[in-house]
């Protein structure tokens, strides 16, 4: 289900005589200041599984796939591809049209390292002693992202309904 369902429709102009039925975006502010305003709400950590989608978290947590909408505002996901992890064949098949190879990725070192985690360039790096330093290759800093979308924020499922109904109602209220 698309996240803009429940958003209301208006009327964009594109020239001087027609006009396009478009989603009304601007709600999306009015949806984060509702969960930032909203400290009562319980939510608990989840942890997306290889090639989980939405829509099957949602049926896995609350017995529905209606809910897959509020799983992504929860989490300021707005854009499915770029913001929620992809799955370990989809992600090797992005690391070689984004890098040409996943032995190139794999190779390349993307950032050098000290002991204490600060990013160093390469000859403060070369100059530390093999403990005290490390390294993190192209893919290995790309599946680290990866990972960590995998670590959301989900709505314990006793408030689910009363969440998604005041959600609705946010939406259905027009911007003045």
């Amino acid at each position: 289900m698309s996240i803009f369902k429940f958003y209301p429709k208006i009327a964009y102009k594109v020239n001087n005589t027609d006009y396009l039925k478009a989603t009304d975006i601007t709600n999306s502010i009015r949806i984060r200041d509702f969960f930032k305003s909203n400290s009562g709400i319980s939510y608990r950590p989840y942890v997306i599984k290889d090639g989980e989608r939405p829509d099957s978290v949602s049926y896995n947590l609350y017995n529905t796939v209606d809910y897959d909408w509020v799983i992504l505002l929860v989490n300021d996901i707005y854009n499915i591809y770029d913001d929620w992890p992809k799955d370990m064949e989809s992600f090797n098949t992005w690391i070689e049209e984004t890098y040409d190879t996943i032995a190139y990725a794999t190779s390349t070192v993307k950032y050098y390292y000290d002991s204490k985690g600060n990013i160093i360039d390469y000859t403060t790096w070369q100059a530390l002693s093999s403990s005290q330093r490390n390294d993190e290759s192209i893919y290995q800093y790309e599946l680290r992202k990866n990972i960590n979308k995998s670590k959301i924020k989900v709505v314990s499922p006793q408030y689910i309904t009363n969440l998604d109904t005041a959600l609705k109602s946010i939406l259905s209220k027009p911007i003045l």
